[in-house]
């Protein structure tokens, strides 16, 4: 109690010094609380505050953006009658995004971005991935004594009447500077973002991330092209004209291999040993090369929606997710969509939780009809900072494949690589792997770590193409990286210098020819298909018709708003697509008996595909459940036997995810 009383007492004192020099200079004691707040922000974000300095003189036409963006917040406060409290609360959630995206930067490539406040619900459940459990209670401390702290102030400041005409003219003038200062910047014209925040990071430095961040909160979706019309998507239809498919229908199996890239193209390492002897050797023999994808050190969801709807995020807002926006309510052209036409099964295969990215709906906007996630795989290991090894995938693939009777299309997300790699560099013996640096930095061993994850994602390639081999069905194996991996990794370390580059390998089990060239993310799918003489669905077409041309990029961008955001002239004037019925899991979970002790009111329930995250209950109501590894079975404990409540009950089994969310349901039984 004594500790809290000083807390308050703190912060009724700043709260009686802040409201009085708020009322003797107001308009000057906000515009300087907007520059210690813009540049608390850029010493965050550039872990320096000489760095944040420096960029407000070697850039002051970006840095007085940024910081008139933050005084035409602050100036809100002036009409308020509590404005102490205002401009504390204010300032306080800048200086929380700013901190915010220190951390983020402490743990991937890619800043902290307004788009990322849609993705929080998804990281959750991996915050222990990347943060010490005293580093979680650490934030969540002092998150609640944040809060505490604004409680205490707005109980104890005082109220003033506002000066409505001052603040109306403090405002104006506050974001007029503003909206000229941002004009002036390369970016302040929409045109020119695509290019320039192609590499986000080095906008950020570039920029600020006021800025950056407020850009990428009002700039999502994609403009419509000034070209737009009836007749432009007419006419550039008229240009793309109607193949024949071969007869050749192999299943078409993609794997994107997490953070996944060939370390002998770092300029500054030396391997003793190939890490990844499987990957090297296929890239020798099968078609293969570079791909180029949206995003470094994170972004997995978008390289996956560039391959799966061949649309190039380049025409989207500065680092938006359209799975977090477009796709949470409009379905959209796929390869899945495309190959549906041809008789094909679509699943999506991805060892981690469904609700990740929001794939457990999103995949139903992209025409999936099935999704498989950890939560229906019974054999899970996982690597020492506790993300899924990605050999239970073998088994996963093989089970998609025996259960249809047709053609597969199957989309795999690998996830073992994942980072934060600086957490599990006690597991690795560093010398075994041969590593050598030209110059000693602080991320080896970090990168020794990463380097062992590799090596077994390669086996799991390895095991998986001879399992294939063995089968009797003509099958295609596209395998690439999503993104690098998450170290500060510059161009000029680079083999080929470009640090937006993965690589692709395209395997068979039946003659193909080999066609090597590099690709965009966005092309990948329709290159798969051209080779295998396949050429469904309008993108398709227009990629391997049209990408030689001149204006490719401008009639793509065209055809991208025009199915997504526009008036869907190239379908007739109406959306084909609808989200599909997505079936969640590969094969049924069953229950066939079960068997009750009255004694111990142990329920034992026997059936099949029943996994950890398998939940019984009786009639709706939730128990809690044990699954045995070994036998397969699940248990729980009922109470009150005596009272014969659970005569006539339903008995089923969920599959719900670690934060509670349920994927799906069984058919139920009695209890008899």
């Amino acid at each position: 109690m004594d500790f809290l009383h000083k807390v308050c007492g703190f912060f009724q004192r700043c709260g009686k010094w802040l409201g009085r020099a708020l009322d003797a200079h107001p308009v000057i004691f906000t515009s300087v609380t907007a520059l210690i707040v813009t540049l608390i922000i850029e010493s965050v974000s550039r872990f320096s505050p000489l760095k944040a300095v420096a960029f407000m003189f070697v850039h002051p036409v970006n840095f007085l953006a940024n910081y008139f963006i933050v005084l035409s917040t602050l100036s809100l406060a002036h009409l308020f009658k509590k404005r102490v409290f205002w401009l504390a609360l204010l300032s306080a959630v800048w200086m929380g995004l700013g901190i915010a995206n220190g951390a983020v930067l402490a743990n991937r490539v890619t800043p902290f971005g307004a788009i990322d406040l849609l993705v929080l619900p998804s990281v959750f459940p991996i915050l222990t991935q990347y943060l010490e459990i005293w580093e979680i209670v650490l934030i969540a401390v002092a998150f609640v004594l944040a809060v505490a702290g604004m409680v205490v102030l707005f109980l104890k400041t005082g109220k003033v009447k506002p000066s409505y005409r001052v603040a109306a003219i403090f405002i104006s003038a506050s974001v007029l500077l503003g909206v000229g200062t941002y004009s002036l910047t390369v970016v302040g014209h929409r045109e020119e973002r695509a290019a320039t925040f192609s590499n986000i990071a080095g906008a950020y430095k570039t920029y600020g991330f006021v800025y950056c961040f407020s850009t990428g909160a009002v700039d999502m979706g994609i403009s419509e092209p000034e070209t737009y019309s009836r007749a432009s998507v007419n006419w550039l239809l008229g240009n793309i004209h109607e193949n024949t498919d071969s007869s050749l229908r192999p299943n078409i199996i993609m794997i994107q291999l997490e953070s996944f890239f060939d370390v002998s193209h770092l300029t500054n390492l030396t391997v003793e040993s190939d890490p990844t002897p499987v990957f090297t050797g296929l890239k020798e023999r099968y078609t293969s090369g570079f791909l180029t994808v949206p995003s470094i050190g994170a972004g997995t969801a978008n390289t996956e929606f560039e391959v799966l709807s061949g649309m190039s995020l380049d025409f989207f807002g500065m680092g938006e997710y359209p799975y977090k926006t477009i796709l949470k309510e409009e379905a959209c052209p796929s390869v899945c969509r495309d190959l549906a036409d041809l008789g094909y099964t679509s699943t999506a295969i991805h060892n981690n939780t469904a609700t990740f990215y929001g794939r457990n709906e999103v995949f139903a906007q992209l025409g999936f009809d099935r999704f498989d996630s950890i939560e229906y795989m019974p054999h899970i290991e996982y690597n020492p900072i506790g993300w899924a090894k990605d050999a239970v995938l073998t088994e996963e693939i093989l089970k998609t494949l025996d259960s249809t009777e047709g053609q597969d299309f199957i989309f795999t997300i690998t996830v073992q690589g994942h980072g934060k790699y600086q957490r599990g560099v006690d597991s690795v013996d560093m010398e075994s792997l041969g590593i050598t640096w030209e110059d000693e930095t602080d991320e080896q061993d970090a990168f020794a770590y990463y380097t062992s994850q590799l090596s077994e994602t390669d086996a799991f390639i390895g095991e998986l193409l001879d399992a294939l081999t063995r089968r009797n069905e003509p099958t295609v194996v596209v395998l690439y990286g999503d993104h690098l991996p998450s170290f500060s990794i510059g161009a000029e370390q680079l083999e080929n210098g470009d640090i937006f580059q993965t690589e692709y390998v395209i395997w068979s089990n039946f003659a193909m020819e080999a066609r090597d060239e590099d690709v965009q993310a966005y092309q990948l799918s329709a290159k798969v298909l051209e080779d295998l003489g396949l050429n469904p669905g309008l993108l398709t077409k227009y990629h391997q018709q049209m990408w030689d041309t001149p204006d490719y990029l401008d009639g793509l961008q065209l055809l991208e708003y025009d199915m997504l955001y526009g008036e869907y002239y190239c379908f007739g004037g109406e959306n084909p697509y609808e989200a599909t019925d997505l079936k969640l899991g590969v094969v049924p979970i069953t229950l066939s008996s079960y068997e009750l002790d009255p004694e111990t009111g142990l329920l034992t329930v026997h059936g099949r595909n029943f996994t950890p995250w398998s939940v019984l209950t009786l009639d709706g109501e939730e128990l809690e459940t044990t699954f045995n590894e070994e036998t397969g079975e699940l248990t729980a404990t009922v109470e009150d036997l005596e009272a014969d409540d659970y005569s006539g009950a339903v008995l089923t089994v969920r599959q719900v995810t670690t934060l509670g969310v349920v994927l799906s349901e069984s058919v139920g039984i009695k209890i008899e």
